[in-house]
């Protein structure tokens, strides 16, 4: 992923490179959902905007939790479009995850914007395609 503030920001203000990080496990994209608003031809996901079958449960994180997974990023499809996003990103949160949002940002208003913020999430990410 292509970090555009960031890579400005280094443009501007350049800084030594950081350590080398060991991570304690894998970083885990979960595609919390199939379902998408939008039907772009790069995807590289069968999305429609219709519900799926057989969408992941929650207890998968205990699962992920147990096996040392530190970091947590909620994808999709659209992930705000499932209905318990923002239940899900609490407990992630709570469980200790590094939380992150993947999101096409086009769902996103007012009351969007607050639940999102009001989950404290580490790293929202809004896809510029």
């Amino acid at each position: 992923m292509f970090r555009v503030s960031q890579f400005i920001q280094e443009i501007a203000n350049p800084t030594p490179l950081a350590p080398k990080r060991e991570p304690t496990g894998p970083v885990v994209i979960w595609n919390l959902i199939r379902r998408c608003n939008l039907t772009c031809k790069h995807c590289y996901s069968l999305s429609a905007d219709v519900d799926f079958a057989g969408e992941l449960s929650t207890g998968v994180m205990d699962d992920l939790k147990r096996f040392g997974v530190p970091v947590l990023i909620l994808s999709g499809g659209e992930p705000l479009l499932r209905s318990d996003i923002f239940k899900i990103s609490h407990r992630a949160k709570e469980m200790g995850f590094y939380v992150g949002l993947s999101t096409n940002g086009t769902l996103i208003g007012e009351r969007i914007i607050a639940a999102v913020a009001a989950v404290g999430y580490d790293y929202v990410g809004i896809s510029l395609d």
